[in-house]
């Protein structure tokens, strides 16, 4: 068996050491990158819930063709209405949150937009303009559904966690 140019026995690298693999030793006062990914990690019941929502309308309209006089026959209406305004833009914001996470955590700039559009403060005037407007829809669609609105509960809900992500990132 020949060895490598250098004469040195294949095995395993020390970290740090020249050609080794993997990150060397941090600095004093420095995060590693696994603390601090692990810090900023998307939260695992957000997949959950965007699934619930992504999969609630077809499920309804599933619903409404077994048993058709559910919600006095509205079900396919309640349906579809709900899943193009409630849930598909529930799920957009969703994207846009995690996205959003991710860029201000990593510290890049946003290409064409001036600081104080991407910043910590523009976040939390956006999440409280999520949370404020995810309140209001709430409430007309109690007023106009009465209680089949419970079925807009996961859309809701994953629209406030974006908040929540969003102020997390601030």
């Amino acid at each position: 068996m020949s060895t490598p140019q250098g004469g040195a026995e294949p095995g395993p690298a020390v970290p740090g050491a020249p050609g080794a693999i993997g990150p060397g030793p941090a600095a004093p006062g420095a995060t590693t990158p696994a603390r601090g990914a692990a810090a900023r990690r998307t939260p695992v019941w957000l997949f959950p819930l965007g699934m619930l929502v992504a999969l609630e309308p077809p499920a309804l309209i599933a619903l409404w063709v077994v048993d058709r006089d559910l919600a006095d026959s509205h079900l396919l209406a309640i349906a579809l209405i709900g899943g193009f305004f409630v849930s598909l833009p529930s799920l957009a914001i969703l994207g846009l949150a995690v996205i959003w996470d991710r860029r201000l955590a990593s510290g890049r700039p946003v290409p064409g937009l001036p600081p104080a559009l991407t910043g910590a403060a523009a976040s939390r005037v956006s999440a409280i303009a999520l949370v404020v407007s995810t309140i209001v829809l709430g409430g007309v669609l109690a007023l106009v559904l009465g209680k089949w609105a419970l079925l807009a509960l996961p859309p809701l809900a994953l629209s406030l966690g974006s908040a929540w992500l969003m102020a997390r990132s601030a």
